[in-house]
């Protein structure tokens, strides 16, 4: 993980030297960015996720903030072993407010968002054929939080280098009833430090 964002950035600086000295032109950027969850519960598994970006560029003051914060993560057994056992997949819909300050090349933005969270889970294949009986495993939906903080420094016109930190809050409702008619009940949370860096291109 560090390496692959130690990487990221070394490249970005390499192949954009030091030649801007404003903010990002324009008013929505796309690109791309590595996401590393650290959850904090012991029975869901952190999780690196590399994917697309898109975002609106920030300006100095008080706007509007947003965010998807979506991962899926292995959840172990309660029961024990060392097998695998489901997925959680965790899809956030979040909006809220940001205030941004800095210069006008480095801008440093603090945000608070929220909003409701889809939630699935699955059994990994191959669990429910390991144990005779029947087994079952649900999931509701809930309403996911995240201060943060995130910073962009403008490495040219159009391109902008981001860097992202933040702690969400998610508690799903997960029932799981084992081969035995054994239910666990709220033994699992989504809750994570969320850290990420990304490359972007503005757009328009």
């Amino acid at each position: 993980m560090r390496r692959v964002i130690f990487s990221l950035i070394l490249s970005a600086l390499l192949l954009f030297p030091a030649v801007a000295h404003a903010q990002t032109r324009g008013v929505v950027s796309v690109g791309g960015s590595v996401t590393f969850d650290a959850t904090t519960d012991d029975d869901v598994d952190s999780v690196v996720n590399v994917g697309p970006l898109v975002r609106l560029n920030p300006r100095k003051g008080w706007g509007p903030a947003g965010a998807l914060n979506w991962f899926r993560a292995d959840l172990r057994n309660p029961a024990g072993g060392d097998g695998d056992f489901a997925r959680l997949r965790i899809r956030p819909l979040m909006a809220g407010i940001g205030y941004t300050v800095g210069t006008d090349r480095t801008l440093v933005t603090f945000s608070v968002v929220a909003g409701p969270s889809f939630n699935s889970v699955d059994f990994e294949d191959g669990f429910l054929e390991s144990q005779p009986g029947s087994a079952a495993i649900d999931v509701g939906n809930s309403f996911a939080f995240r201060p943060g903080v995130s910073v962009t420094h403008s490495l040219a016109e159009r391109v902008g280098l981001t860097g992202f930190a933040g702690y969400l809050v998610n508690r799903p409702d997960v029932t799981y009833r084992d081969f035995a008619g054994q239910e666990f009940r709220d033994r699992w949370r989504a809750d994570a430090v969320v850290l990420s860096v990304g490359l972007v291109y503005s757009l328009f």
